[in-house]
């Protein structure tokens, strides 16, 4: 479910009947099996190439869609983030012209480990991720720990602990503020520095001052 949030953080699919580009939406690298859609006024085309290694089990997935363009600029960019065995990377290209996400887009190269540790998931179950964490080095681009606690639809409550690339972490600043979720927060998305920085005591502390006002997140 987690990998599910985190994913979603990347895609985004309002619909609008505003003047608005056409943009290519659905999965698969050929835009024959997919559909050229009007999107919302202040979105642009998205072509998403993922990489995702989960414990040596390596899948790839191209995805297009309308992302916001108060989150995405024009241009190519490359987030990245680990949690639990699983490290994601993925390569976006934002455009502003009608059906200009057609392209096919290389995937991701497989990521190297750099100097950054931090705490992440032991246990796949997301409620009790904070009380079975472990360590782990961070790859590619990853030079930030991320700690944030979520309730989604259902009332579950779901934790993430791990390494993403700085450029993540402002994504998921600039989310905060989306009026419409299905998740919503516990405690803000909060990303640092330095190797271990995000364990799970610091997020308990962090919880406390924000339970009187939940901050939510499209992530859909």
């Amino acid at each position: 479910m987690m990998k599910l949030i985190l994913s979603l953080t990347l895609i985004w699919t309002l619909s609008s009947t505003a003047e608005a580009l056409e943009c290519w939406t659905g999965q698969g690298t050929d835009t024959k099996q997919q559909t050229l859609r009007s999107c919302n006024s202040t979105q642009l085309c998205a072509t998403i190439a993922t990489q995702e290694n989960d414990n040596g089990t390596l899948t790839q997935n191209t995805i297009r869609s309308c992302v916001s363009s108060s989150l995405f600029s024009e241009g190519k960019h490359t987030f990245s983030y680990s949690v639990g065995l699983a490290t994601t990377i993925e390569s976006v290209h934002v455009c502003s012209t009608d059906g200009c996400n057609s392209e096919i887009i290389p995937y991701p190269a497989v990521q190297k480990k750099n100097n950054l540790q931090c705490f992440t998931c032991a246990d796949k179950t997301p409620a009790v991720c904070n009380k079975t964490l472990r360590e782990t080095f961070c790859v590619g681009v990853q030079d930030r720990c991320i700690s944030r606690t979520v309730t989604e639809k259902e009332g579950k409550t779901a934790h993430t602990f791990g390494c993403v690339s700085a450029n993540f972490c402002e994504l998921a600043s600039l989310m905060v503020l989306q009026p419409d979720s299905t998740s919503k927060f516990l405690s803000e998305p909060k990303c640092c520095r330095s190797s271990f920085c995000n364990s799970a005591w610091s997020v308990k502390l962090n919880v406390i001052p924000l339970l009187f006002g939940l901050i939510t997140l499209i992530v859909c």
